[in-house]
């Protein structure tokens, strides 16, 4: 078994182009009088994003639309600077915010992506994800009066007369009727979207290709037209947009090139960026299945006798010899690195099934990190291989009491790894009696085991057999595929009682840091309303855990990295708060992937 996972550090350091293979389709815009007319507008709303991929292919001085609603929203650039402006009513005095960042002073022959957040008190505006200007106001909504014109694409600032006419190149266009976090935008603007997401007006993913319609890619059918524009201006987009599948959307990462620069985004841990100058309009978009288990099958006759179940999915615009660097310093569960670099291989294979080939063989290490020298980077999928199998034991770091009461005593145990693990079994003494099993793996589904994996697991399991003020003593073991049975040194006492906490107390998290569960326990010394809410470190309310009456007792509850709507969460430090009655009190914890 592979004693290591694969986790968020993969750099990819790109060193030159070698052949560009195209991606999808684009709009090409004049300058003169192109524009596309939607079929909506954006009237009485309190909040909206519109985001997209532009590249301005002339400079113009200024006021230049990129996408908005003219005499309600238009954002665009204004000579080298990024702007944005709003109204409530029609011809009403503006409120608006201008950026120059400082990294992107020329937009000219160069793809970035654009986004406008509102709501009736900022307006802001990012460039390729970060945050670069942020005005506040005060109005109480846009478009009020209802005499906003339709939404648009590429120009038509004013409309008496048509003015602001962009000459460039956009793509993947999305509008959206709520308010896009920083963390929303960087961590889908590399991605397709499916087209059902919650709150999505529309989105353009300019697939058309033809015609003078132009297609509403989200459920809402706010088909577009295409006015003063040909056949001749459906082009090809090289804008950074990975056709990844379904699978591999985690943690999406793009890197492009432009004019003798390089232009990279390296959120969430994977990482790539560009080593030289590459020709414009090279790219790569990568991410992966988020599967941390290792794998034996898939391996046909390369010299790796194991890989990681991690797989990354990389869409380029040409091959691309690159220099990958992996760093195991972020991955969970046990793991030691081989002082030589030949026991490790990069895997490939140009589909989602079929046996995996050597694309080449680990140059150098360095601590955790191992460099795979000039692979040539095609379009396909990645993995880790490594031609030594150090096999670990099931590895139990933890046993531990979480909540004890007179109808139930509850457990925890932690696993760092496990090989061939069929499950576990539980069992239980008292003062007078001889140990017994009180729960198996055959009987209870919380206690099967995971088979052969590196990564952490957490099991719990309730004793409800037990009696008020009794006292209790109980073991682990685990069984193989093949029957054989260990027992842990591992033991805990429990003792069912009846008793309530003197105070309230909210304990640190376990395991912290985790992936993907940990628990968070607390102790109520009276009846209360509990709020238990998780934060990012931008103080945005992640997920709503705890929010109801509860009874006093020793508490705990679990958090599995999703946020409210049920989605994963990024890799980062979360907070953590209670408020129980008058009680409050934050900690923090880290969620690694």
């Amino acid at each position: 078994m592979l004693d290591f996972i694969l986790r968020y550090s993969l750099s990819f350091f790109l060193m030159a182009h070698l052949s560009a293979q195209g991606g999808g389709n684009a709009l090409d815009f004049d300058g003169s009088d192109d524009y596309v007319e939607l079929s909506f507008n954006m009237n009485n709303l309190t909040q909206f994003s519109i985001e997209g991929w532009v590249k301005t292919t002339t400079y113009q001085g200024g006021r230049i639309s990129f996408f908005g609603a003219p005499y309600l929203i238009r954002f665009g650039r204004k000579d080298n600077d990024v702007w944005a402006y709003a109204e409530q009513t029609y011809q009403s005095a503006s409120v608006g915010v201008t950026s120059i960042a400082s990294s992107t002073s020329d937009f000219t022959g160069k793809w970035y992506h654009f986004a406008v957040v509102c709501n009736t008190s900022s307006i802001k505006i990012y460039v390729n994800g970060n945050l670069e200007a942020n005005q506040s106001i005060s109005i109480s909504g846009f478009g009020t009066d209802g005499n906003g014109y339709n939404a648009h694409i590429g120009g038509r600032i004013m409309n008496h007369p048509p003015t602001g006419y962009l000459a460039g190149i956009i793509d993947d266009v999305r509008f959206w009727n709520d308010v896009r976090t920083e963390t929303e935008i960087k961590e889908n603007m590399h991605k397709e979207l499916t087209g059902n997401e919650t709150d999505l007006r529309a989105y353009y993913k300019m697939s058309n290709g033809t015609g003078t319609s132009l297609t509403d890619n989200s459920t809402n059918s706010n088909t577009g037209t295409l006015t003063n524009m040909a056949n001749a201006d459906w082009v090809t987009s090289y804008a950074v947009i990975g056709d990844l599948g379904s699978s591999y959307k985690t943690d999406v990462e793009g890197i492009w090139s432009v004019s003798g620069t390089s232009e990279s985004d390296a959120s969430n841990g994977l990482t790539m960026t560009v080593g030289n100058a590459l020709t414009a309009g090279n790219f790569a978009v990568f991410g992966n299945n988020n599967t941390s288990a290792t794998s034996t099958s898939d391996l046909g006759s390369v010299a790796s006798t194991v890989r990681t179940g991690r797989i990354w999915q990389v869409d380029e615009s040409g091959t691309v010899s690159a220099n990958i660097k992996i760093d195991m310093s972020d991955a969970t569960g046990n793991y030691s690195t081989s002082s030589s670099a030949s026991d490790y291989k990069l895997l490939y294979r140009s589909g989602t099934s079929g046996a995996f080939s050597d694309a080449a063989t680990g140059s150098s290490i360095s601590g955790d990190v191992v460099t795979f020298n000039s692979v040539s980077l095609q379009d396909g999928y990645y993995a880790l291989g490594s031609t030594v199998d150090n096999s670990l034991p099931v590895e139990l770091t933890s046993f531990e009491l979480l909540e004890t009461r007179n109808d139930g005593i509850t457990l925890q145990w932690v696993t760092e790894s496990e090989i061939n693990n069929l499950g576990f079994n539980l069992d239980r003494k008292t003062p007078i009696t001889d140990w017994s099993q009180i729960a198996s793996y055959v009987t209870h589904p919380a206690l099967q085991g995971q088979g052969s994996v590196s990564h952490q697991t957490i099991y719990t399991f309730t004793d409800n057999t037990v009696q008020e003020n009794e006292s209790y003593d109980y073991r682990l073991s685990d069984v193989d595929y093949d029957g054989n049975v260990e027992y842990h040194s591992l033991q805990l006492m429990g003792v069912a009682s009846s008793n309530i906490p003197e105070q309230f107390v909210l304990y640190p998290n376990y395991p912290n840091p985790f992936n993907p569960i940990t628990t968070i326990r607390y102790d109520l010394s009276k009846e209360s309303f509990v709020d238990i809410t998780i934060y990012d470190m931008l103080g945005n309310v992640v997920n709503n855990l705890v929010n109801a009456n509860e009874s006093p007792g020793y508490k705990s509850i679990q958090w599995n990295a999703t946020n409210n709507q049920g989605k994963p969460v990024s890799a980062g430090v979360y907070l953590y708060k209670i408020q129980a009655g008058d009680f409050v009190d934050t900690k923090k914890m880290i969620l690694l992937k």
